[in-house]
């Protein structure tokens, strides 16, 4: 099982709560400073965390841990079990020390068949990164299916439970977010550097 499931970490926790809420997406928790959305094709978590202005990070959901790990490590990526902001997950390492969280979850649900970055709902990280290969190879590691490639030498992936992470050429890693859901958008991180 693998998830997209990015974390908007801002100070404006109220206002985008309820821009997702405007876009359709169905709420399945918030206390007030942690919210989590699912948009049917991945799913987005907002932390009221951040001191000012707005920071993405790349996340998914694992249903087994230890599994995941022991996968992901046979494929070359360094990953270990760790604490993640929802609880016992994992984390992984890219080459260059860029690192994601990957928290546990027993949903299995599946996004509709066929589903694609323009149906009506998706999730869809953008991963900008200096070392494309690198990233591209670290995605198939964790096991999301390759979509595509882009001209930039970017890629297009889809993880099996739903969202959708991309590749692009970037000065810095950085993570940007779209979620699309019947026919609007919304995007997030568009400037932000981490």
């Amino acid at each position: 099982m693998l998830r997209v499931r990015p974390i908007i970490l801002t100070s404006n926790f109220k206002q985008t709560v309820a821009q997702l809420r405007e876009l359709g997406l169905s709420c399945l928790a918030n206390d007030g400073g942690w919210a989590e959305f699912d948009s049917g094709n991945g799913k987005v978590a907002v932390s009221n965390e951040a001191p000012e202005g707005e920071v993405i990070d790349l996340a998914f959901e694992v249903r087994d841990a230890a599994i995941f790990v022991r996968r992901t490590l046979e494929d070359g990526t360094h990953a270990e079990e760790a604490e993640t902001s929802a609880g016992p997950g994992a984390r992984v390492t890219a080459p260059d020390g860029f690192s994601f969280e990957l928290a546990a979850s027993e949903d299995l649900s599946l996004p509709e068949p066929d589903a694609d970055p323009s149906a009506p709902s998706a999730v869809t990280a953008l991963w900008r990164t200096p070392d494309l290969a690198a990233a591209n190879k670290v995605l198939a590691d964790i096991g999301a299916k390759f979509v595509q490639e882009n001209p930039d030498g970017g890629a297009l992936f889809r993880a099996k439970n739903g969202g959708f992470v991309a590749t692009a050429k970037g000065e810095v890693n950085v993570v940007e977010l779209e979620i699309g859901h019947h026919g609007e958008s919304l995007t997030f991180g568009a400037e932000s550097e981490s």
